[in-house]
């Protein structure tokens, strides 16, 4: 599609000597991925750590998994990994800031595009390219790294004082929480930012491999067209952080790095794990307090600076594991997500980087589950089953009282993630429980082990608890 005087502000930019345009643009958001001990991405990575509202708009229903711990056969036509799911652009959301003399802003277009990813998820509605989608019926096949899709907001009307969706969910309320205009669609869909969300079969701009003997981490380039010869890209800053289960943190603040094609070249050497002293909970809020000030310096407002926080608090800062969080470079930003607007504007993009590295007590818990004999899985998983249903029953029974809508809501938190299985009293078999220590991408790990080192009991596992891997060729059409 074409428009008209498109400003490309993600390939042009603007000199330190131009005058600012009247109307700010601010873009945030997180780039996840997952990486093996050699550096190598994990794919079917295709899970939320906070899923988003039901009015949000979908390319497809069940793209994007749901975080329960429910199994996935409970469920009738459940979803599963993605295998070429290597990447989660997650909320990015941009902000308008007109200019103090600005009155009568002409209606703007805004299209992004997403080089080797699906677009999934996005507010208010916007025209979607991708291939596959005919009729708005989507067929998520393979997922290729030449894979091109499109979101395209057209004839946006920004102030006035138009009310977003009633919500009561955090991932969607901690954004709200930044004075900026409101924008507001042609079908008179209105909110305080444009949200989009996606998954892609794309690199993360650094590998991080374990070596000597797992002791020392190793920082290296990661192969990838946005990086030119003559261009190389540097991170800002770059934070190695360990969360346990009970909540205590450790971070290092690590330096800049520069970027080149040399992928060979080890770009920083730490060691791969912490001490037991460099642990406190007092650390989440130093560890806030960084990135914060990063975030700012990089050019968002403090309040986005603690929206994006406040919306990643669970995953960032209480989900445990190790994490690398860095800021990606923008040149890589608008390689993978060109950003276009229809009118002269100021564009500022700020996107966390977001590592999550493999850890000796995953792969202790993946031991744990690949040695449980399959007669024990298959006697869990049929008690696992009888219970939950079971649960079900007398949670109706004994709330004979309550509205059919607050218990459907109280069941939904479950199914949805927002619950565990523990709140309708069930207990959870210790292989499962396993399994679900794993951590937000536990399907992947647990199909990645199966890959590296396959055994029929991690087989049975898998199947009893339908956690078999997506294959694209087998898939029906998606509405």
């Amino acid at each position: 599609m074409k428009l008209q005087t498109c400003l490309l502000a993600s390939l042009v930019g603007f000199s330190a000597q131009a005058a600012p345009a009247n109307l700010v643009v601010h873009e945030w958001g997180t780039f996840t991925s997952l990486q093996d001990e050699a550096g190598a991405a994990i794919g079917g990575i295709n899970t939320d750590d906070e899923p988003v509202p039901k009015f949000v708009h979908r390319m497809a229903q069940m793209l994007v998994l749901t975080p329960t711990e429910v199994p996935p056969n409970f469920f009738q036509g459940a979803p599963r990994c993605h295998p070429d799911v290597t990447m989660r652009l997650e909320t990015p959301v941009i902000y308008f800031h007109p200019g103090a003399t600005q009155t009568n802003l002409p209606h703007l277009d805004m299209p992004v595009k997403f080089r080797g990813g699906w677009l999934s998820e996005f507010f208010p509605n916007a025209e979607l390219q991708a291939p596959g989608l005919q009729s708005n019926v989507f067929r998520f096949g393979p997922l290729p790294p030449d894979t091109v899709s499109e979101l395209s907001w057209l004839g946006l009307k920004l102030g006035g004082e138009p009310r977003g969706p009633e919500t009561t969910e955090h991932v969607w309320l901690a954004p709200r929480a930044v004075k900026a205009a409101a924008v507001q669609t042609t079908s008179g869909e209105s909110e305080k930012f444009l949200f989009y969300r996606g998954v892609a079969n794309i690199p993360a701009p650094l590998r991080i491999s374990r070596a000597d003997g797992g002791k020392t981490l190793e920082i290296r380039t990661q192969q990838t067209s946005a990086i030119r010869k003559d261009h190389p890209l540097q991170t800002a800053a770059l934070w190695l952080t360990e969360i346990l289960p009970s909540g205590q943190v450790a971070f290092r603040t690590l330096n800049s790095l520069t970027l080149s094609q040399d992928t060979n070249q080890v770009l920083m050497k730490l060691p791969a794990s912490f001490d037991d002293k460099d642990f406190s909970k007092a650390n989440l809020t130093n560890l806030r307090s960084a990135l914060k000030a990063a975030l700012v310096k990089e050019g968002l407002y403090e309040d986005e600076a603690l929206a994006l926080l406040n919306t990643w608090e669970l995953s960032y800062f209480k989900s445990p594991g190790m994490r690398l969080f860095f800021l990606v470079p923008r040149a890589w930003t608008d390689y993978y997500l060109p950003l276009e607007i229809s009118t002269p504007a100021e564009i500022t993009r700020v996107m966390v980087g977001r590592i999550e590295l493999v850890t000796p007590r995953q792969r202790e818990l993946l031991q744990k589950i690949a040695a449980h004999p399959a007669k024990k899985s298959d006697a869990e998983w049929q008690q696992l089953r009888l219970e939950y249903y079971k649960g079900l029953s007398e949670q109706t029974a004994v709330n004979q009282d309550l509205s059919q809508q607050a218990m459907a809501k109280q069941i939904h938190s479950v199914n949805d993630g927002r619950s565990g299985l523990a709140s309708l009293g069930i207990s959870v078999p210790p292989a499962y429980q396993a399994y679900l220590d794993l951590g937000r991408f536990r399907n992947a790990l647990l199909l990645d082990e199966q890959h590296r080192r396959p055994t029929p009991d991690l087989k049975t596992f898998i199947e009893h608890y339908g956690l078999i891997g997506f294959h694209p060729a087998e898939e029906p059409a998606q509405n």
